[in-house]
Formats: structure tokens, sequence, C-alpha cells
């Protein structure tokens, strides 16, 4: 039988979004028949949007880097789903993050006298190569695309089924980031802002790079079925979305609790679904 892949936005915040705002930090999660498997970025806020919206916190956690609001929940989570509760939990992270996430971010935990194996497993995913990891549902394959921002940051593609998808994290525009990540996917999940810069896309170069690329649509323009379909994220709290003084359709923006359905038959993003964040 065919399995049904949803992907459920669990936040869109920036850096100060959930401290100022009181919403989740940019994130998503993957679920196969309802059941989540794989978590991209744990920052503040996050794990109970993600207990809300999917139920529990996936097993599988991809870090793109060591900022807060993209993994500072990452020590208390392991600290109760990998040690208390006992789940196998896995941690995938680029190079240079895998480090810095092991000696800065779980420092705290060095006083439980525990090893850091003894939280999760530890899967450091190479530059441009996949590397495929065995979820509790199925095996992702991911491979790390370097991304433009102060700290390491990796963006990625991932690929469950007959589905592909591209994320480039927090990264400033790049046009071979976008290209790479568009490239053999049915969605790009992209972080944009309404001012861009050295660490972040602008909601401007976005549009621009979308209108300009012949294989890319945003998410729900008509036609864009057979096209990589382009979604913003991280852009911040509610109000801080892009609307139509931007230019970019609703349909094209994440907001937490929001789903979209893929087809596993075509790869394709199949619907996009709307649910109430309780």
């Amino acid at each position: 039988s065919t399995s049904m892949f949803t992907l459920h936005c669990l936040g869109s915040g920036a850096g100060k979004t959930h401290i100022y705002d009181g919403e989740p930090s940019s994130s998503w999660a993957l679920a196969k028949d309802g059941s989540p498997f794989l978590l991209a970025d744990l920052g503040a806020g996050v794990c109970r949007s993600a207990l809300q919206l999917v139920g529990e916190v996936p097993s599988t956690i991809l870090i793109s880097h060591n900022h807060t609001d993209h993994s500072a929940e990452l020590p208390l989570v392991l600290a109760v789903e990998g040690l208390q509760k006992r789940r196998k939990m896995r941690d995938v992270a680029g190079p240079e993050v895998m480090q810095r996430l092991r000696q800065h971010r779980m420092h705290e935990m060095l006083s439980t006298g525990h090893a850091l194996e003894d939280f999760a497993d530890w899967l450091e995913a190479p530059e441009g190569s996949p590397l495929n990891i065995e979820t509790d549902a199925m095996t992702v394959q991911i491979t790390m695309h370097k991304a433009i921002h102060s700290e390491c940051c990796w963006g990625a593609k991932l690929t469950f089924g007959q589905v592909s998808i591209g994320w480039t994290a927090d990264s400033a525009f790049s046009r071979e980031l976008l290209d790479e990540l568009t490239r053999g996917t049915c969605l790009a999940i992209v972080d944009a802002r309404k001012t861009g810069g050295r660490e972040h896309a602008s909601f401007e170069e976005i549009r621009e790079y979308v209108a300009s690329s012949s294989g890319v649509a945003f998410l729900g323009d008509a036609g864009a079925d057979r096209k990589c379909q382009v979604a913003i994220i991280g852009y911040g709290a509610a109000h801080e979305a892009p609307g139509a003084e931007d230019a970019i359709p609703a349909d094209a923006v994440l907001r937490p609790g929001r789903a979209l359905r893929f087809c596993e038959s075509s790869g394709r993003v199949a619907a996009v679904v709307e649910e109430a964040c309780t």
C-alpha cells in the first residue's frame, strides 16, 4: 500500500522570536502515515510545538547549526527522551557543527556523569555525499550543503521513499545553493526575511529567484505541480511573515500548524493541509 508522507511546520521564528513573542523557532518535522520520524532543528520553543502538533519529538533530529533558535533545546530533550525514556535517539549534523554540538551545546549534560553516547547516536553527515539514516519509520538519505551564515551552518537535501526535498537552513541568498536544493526535488524550504543580508536571504531575493528560474515556482502557484515548489520559513513571528506587499503568495508561507502532504507514487507535493495549533 502507498504510504502518506506529511511535512509539519512547527515554527517559523528567528533568533529572538520565542523569547520576545512566545512563538516557536524555525523547525519542521516529517511523518509517515501520521507517525513522526524526523525533526529539522530543535531551537527554543520547538519541543512543545512538536508535542502539540505531531504528538512527540521525533527520534531522529537534524541540526543545521549551533545557534539558540536552532539547537537550544537539544540537551534537555536528549536527556529526557534518550536517558529517562530510553528511546533510541539520533542526532545528525554536518562537519564542524557536530563538534560544536558535542563540545559546547551538550556541555551542561556533563554533570549527569553520562557519556554523550548514552543520550543519542551522533551521526556526522559529510558535505555533498549522501548519508543513509535509519529512522524509526524508514531510511532517509541526507546530503549536506553549506549555507552562508555567521555560524557554520548546513542546509540539506533529503530523500524518503520517492520524495526529495531541499532545505536551506539559515542562509544568505545564494543562487548556487538554491539551484542545488531545487534540482530534482519537489519542495524547497527556504529561509528568508523582510530584510536580507549576510546571514539571511530577503523576500525580494527569493521572489526574484523564483521568477527567473524555469523549474521553480512558489508553493501553491498554478501549474507548479511539476516544478520544485518554494516555501518560506524562518521569517520570525507571525506579524513578520511575508504579505501581499512582498508579492509572495500566502500559500508559500509556512506557519506553525501547517502541514503539506506528499504523493509517494509521484514524489510531488500533493496537497496543503491546514492544521490548527492547539
